[in-house]
C-alpha cells in the first residue's frame, strides 16, 4: 500500500511536470484577476502583486490583485460573477462549511492533482479543510494555529511559566487576578470572537466530542458540551476576562501592552497587531497551547485555513491547476509566508524566517504530534455558526442564562440538520 501510494504520488507529478512543459511552450504570458477582501491592515495587496511577479518569472502567468475593503463586498463580487466568464480566476474565501456553498453552484475548479503531487507535504487535516466527496477544491493562503499569547514581562515579574496542566492554568489566572492584573481577554464586539472559549474549552474537555458536534452527530445538550458551558460559567463568574465590550482590535493590544491584560487566546495572525504597537515577538510576548481539562485528552490545537479557490468559468480557468501545483510548492509557499509572516503549511518549506515564537509553536505542533482541529466558524455550518454566535454573546453577558442558551442551541441545530 505504501509504495503504491508512492507510485501515485510520482505519477501525479511527473503528469503536472508534462502539462507545464507543455503550457510553457505555448504560453508566454495570461492576464488573470484575483479577488481578496484583505485590503485593509495587514494588506494582502502587496504581497499578491509580489507573487504575480513571482508567477509572471516562474509560470509566464500573471495576474491583477483586486482587493475589497470589505468582506461583504468581496463576497458579492464573488458570488454574482461565479456563474460567468466574468469571474476571477483566483479569489481568497474560508475552508470546510463556508467553502460548501460555492462548491454545490459547480463553479470551482478541481484541483486533487495538485493536491495529490504534494501529498506528502501536508497534514491531511489541511486538505481536508477544502475537500468534498473526496476532491480538492482549493489551495492554502493561509494556515493559523490558536494559542495563548501571553506577556513576557508579566511573566517574568511575577515568576510565571506556561502551564502545564489545566490546574496549573486556574491557578494562574487566580494569581493575577489577586494582583490586580485581568487574566484574559475576550469581546462581544464583532459577534464572531464569541466563540473562541467555547470552541478552546470543549476541544480540551473531548475533541471527539467537539467534531461530532460540529457535524451534528450529537447536539448542545451533550454532557460534555454541557460541562464546557459549566466550566467557563464559573470563568466568567470569578471575573478572569476583560468587560466584553472591549474591543478585540482596537483596545485589547495596548491593554496588553500596558500589562492590564496577561493573555489571549488568538490565532497567531494576531501578532501583527501586536507589533504594531511596537511590541517585539519573545520579549514583550510569547505563546503557549492551552493544557487539556481531561488529561486524557493527547496533544491538540485549534487551526483555520483560508483558501485561494479557483473559478471554472473564468475566462482563464485552465490555469488553475498549474498555478495551484505551483503554489503549494515548499518554495513558492516560502515567498508568501515569509512576506506575511505566516507558518508555512508546508511540512518541506523553510520556516527559518519565521518569528521565534511562531517557530517554537511550529516545531512543539510537529514534533509532539498534534492533532489539528478546524475552528468553530468554518468546521460547523455557517447557518448554525452564524446563529449560534449571538448566543454565545449573550451567555457571556448573562452567564445565569445558561440552560436557556443551551437549549435554544438545541433548537438551532436540531432545525438545520433535521433539514438535510
Amino acid at each position: 500500500m505504501e509504495l503504491n501510494g508512492l507510485w501515485r504520488r510520482m505519477l501525479c507529478r511527473a503528469l503536472l511536470l508534462a502539462l507545464v512543459a507543455l503550457m510553457s511552450t505555448t504560453v508566454l504570458a495570461a492576464d488573470l484577476k484575483v479577488y481578496h477582501d484583505k485590503f485593509s491592515a495587514p494588506s494582502w495587496q502587496g504581497p499578491f502583486e509580489q507573487m504575480a511577479e513571482l508567477a509572471s518569472e516562474e509560470l509566464g502567468i500573471t495576474w491583477e490583485t483586486i482587493g475589497y475593503p470589505t468582506t461583504d463586498m468581496h463576497q458579492t463580487a464573488v458570488r454574482t460573477s461565479l456563474p460567468s466568464s466574468r469571474a476571477p480566476e483566483m479569489f481568497t474565501w474560508w475552508s470546510d462549511f463556508r467553502m460548501e456553498a460555492l462548491y454545490k453552484t459547480g463553479g470551482l475548479v478541481d484541483v486533487t492533482e495538485a493536491w495529490d503531487a504534494h501529498a506528502d507535504e501536508y497534514n491531511p487535516a489541511l486538505r481536508a479543510a477544502f475537500e468534498f466527496e473526496g476532491r480538492v477544491y482549493g489551495v492554502p493562503t493561509n494556515l493559523a494555529y490558536w494559542s495563548m499569547w501571553y506577556n513576557k514581562p508579566v511573566f517574568e515579574k511575577y515568576g510565571l511559566k506556561p502551564p502545564k496542566t489545566w490546574d496549573e492554568f486556574i491557578e494562574m489566572c487566580e494569581f493575577l487576578k489577586g494582583e490586580g492584573i485581568t487574566p484574559l481577554a475576550h469581546t462581544v464586539q464583532g459577534r464572531w470572537p464569541t466563540f473562541i472559549w467555547f470552541q478552546e474549552l470543549l476541544t480540551r474537555l473531548d475533541p471527539d466530542i467537539y467534531e461530532a458536534l460540529m457535524i451534528g452527530e450529537i447536539n448542545y445538550d451533550h454532557p460534555t458540551v454541557r460541562q464546557a458551558f459549566d466550566i467557563w460559567q464559573d470563568m466568567l463568574e470569578k471575573g478572569y476576562f476583560v468587560d466584553p465590550g472591549t474591543d478585540l482590535f482596537a483596545e485589547v493590544p495596548r491593554m496588553f501592552a500596558n500589562g492590564q491584560v496577561a493573555m489571549i487566546l488568538i490565532g497567531d495572525w494576531y501578532t501583527d497587531g501586536l507589533d504594531s504597537i511596537g511590541l517585539k515577538a519573545g520579549v514583550d510576548y510569547d505563546t503557549f497551547v492551552v493544557p487539556p481539562i481531561n488529561p486524557e485528552v493527547g496533544p491538540v490545537i485549534i487551526y483555520e485555513a483560508a483558501p485561494l479557490l479557483f473559478s471554472k468559468n473564468a475566462a482563464n480557468a485552465q490555469y488553475a491547476v498549474r498555478i495551484a501545483d505551483w503554489w503549494l510548492s515548499p518554495e513558492t509557499q516560502a515567498r508568501w509566508c515569509s512576506i506575511l509572516g505566516f507558518i508555512p503549511p508546508n511540512s518541506k518549506t523553510d520556516a527559518s524566517f519565521l518569528m521565534e515564537p511562531k517557530k517554537n509553536l511550529l516545531n512543539e505542533i510537529n514534533e509532539g504530534g498534534y492533532r489539528l482541529v478546524n475552528r468553530y466558524w468554518e468546521a460547523t455550518p455557517t447557518e448554525i455558526c452564524e446563529a449560534a454566535v449571538d448566543e454565545f454573546a449573550r451567555f457571556i453577558l448573562n452567564p445565569d442564562q445558561k440552560e436557556d442558551v443551551i437549549n435554544t442551541l438545541v433548537t438551532i441545530a436540531d432545525r438545520y440538520w433535521s433539514a438535510q
